[in-house]
């Protein structure tokens, strides 16, 4: 695939690394020691093996580049929960004059029409519609799909880069992600090292906390090990190395999972693992005792990687999740349920629902697992994390939320 590229030898940090090549033809700024040096560092958990090094007459223009700065956002996956509400965020502060929402159109809805249409799913009303510009700009695309002045003035305007474009996709493998979400964040970066100088903020998870020693590479794919949670390891680990280098200016945020804001309280509902445990609990009857699970509420998240992207000490890592832990009884109060240990828990469920619906999902410790997933709050100085009111929240999703069964078959659906 790669055959056409001349290899060469570059000095990074005093150590020479031979040779190097692109992983896109759309990032040739971008080196790595092989031509697959994500799906390398993945199969040996090594993150050395990912690191890039970018071409020395890049590294020279850009540091006769001014530091990023902070009127005009183009923000991707712009018609997603967290997109839409980002674009919001961003539309309301003063010193943003515009705002680039990158959509992909779908069926017969263009690009425009779907991002307002979640911004009334969701009821997002702190708004400012006059600073928005809807595209259909989607980083998936070489040039993001767009024509190539649409794309120049894009590169030569853009000061932030916010990417929240991604398929919460626990099934497919790394390998079938990979073309999406790994080289689409090596063609943004690209895009934030040319013309100007631009600040990149980019949406991981913690999900990929839970790969922490070489055995946890090679288990089977899961909801919990899964090729989601792999390419979120494989970017993060991608950003951590460009962020130590200096030369591209980026954020990691490893978000835990985004639930309603603090004023609607709604969300995308069954997507996420998160509800798909409660649900089960709902349905059983039972909550085990345990941690849980770290989760940002969606407006609370937009103004923190705002915050952090426009503000003068900006972070290159936020892990933008409740200050304060909670365990699942603030859930079991809410929903009137038993609070029982992990392995009754799974007796029961094990009992009342097929185990093909639910091993995915339970078949190791959850405890453990949520354990090393509840990486410490990372969030700007001063940010108020009084918010976070895990019983008040808690009872305003939940009132969001109709549960259903039907024999061993459970569903939820949002309000």
């Amino acid at each position: 695939m790669f055959d056409d590229y001349t290899f060469t030898t570059v000095a990074n940090d005093g150590h020479l690394v031979s040779p190097v090549v692109p992983l896109t033809a759309d990032a040739p700024s971008l080196l790595f020691s092989r031509k697959y040096a994500d799906i390398a560092a993945l199969s040996a958990g090594s993150p050395e093996l990912l690191r890039p090094v970018i071409d020395p007459a890049t590294v020279e223009l850009v540091q006769q580049m001014a530091a990023p700065a902070a009127e005009v956002a183009l923000v991707f996956g712009a018609n997603g929960f967290v997109g839409a509400h980002l674009v919001a965020e961003l539309s309301t502060r003063p010193g943003v004059t515009r705002v680039y929402a990158g959509v992909r159109s779908a069926g017969d809805s263009t690009a425009v029409e779907r991002f307002y249409e979640t911004v009334e799913n969701y009821s997002i009303t702190a708004i400012d519609r006059s600073k928005i510009v809807v595209l259909e700009a989607v980083p998936t695309r070489s040039r993001f799909g767009l024509d190539e002045d649409t794309y120049l003035e894009l590169r030569g305007t853009v000061d932030q880069v916010f990417n929240s474009a991604s398929s919460t996709d626990y099934d497919s493998s790394y390998v079938e992600l990979r073309q999406d979400w790994f080289e689409s964040l090596l063609r943004v970066v690209q895009f934030t090292l040319e013309d100007r100088r631009k600040h990149l903020t980019y949406m991981g998870s913690i999900g990929a906390f839970i790969y922490t020693s070489p055995e946890d590479f090679q288990r089977p794919d899961s909801w919990w090990y899964s090729g989601y949670c792999q390419m979120k390891w494989i970017n993060g680990e991608l950003l951590g190395w460009l962020a130590r280098d200096g030369v591209a200016s980026v954020t990691l945020a490893q978000s835990p999972y985004v639930l309603g804001s603090t004023t609607v309280g709604k969300d995308p509902g069954r997507v996420y693992s998160f509800w798909r445990a409660i649900e089960l609990a709902n349905a059983v009857g039972v909550m085990w005792d345990g941690p849980g699970m770290n989760y940002a509420p969606v407006d609370v998240l937009a103004r923190v990687l705002t915050d952090n992207a426009l503000g003068d000490d900006t972070m290159h890592h936020l892990v933008p999740s409740n200050p304060v832990e909670y365990s699942n009884a603030v859930i079991a109060n809410a929903l009137g349920l038993k609070l029982v240990p992990w392995t009754e828990f799974k007796a029961i469920v094990d009992s009342k629902v097929p185990v093909e619906r639910t091993a995915s999902l339970l078949g190791s410790d959850v405890n453990d697992l949520i354990r090393r997933s509840n990486a410490p709050s990372r969030m700007p100085a001063g940010f108020d994390g009084s918010t976070w009111d895990h019983d008040a929240l808690f009872a305003l999703y939940l009132s969001k939320i109709q549960f259903r069964h039907a024999g061993t078959r459970t569903r939820l659906v949002t309000a």
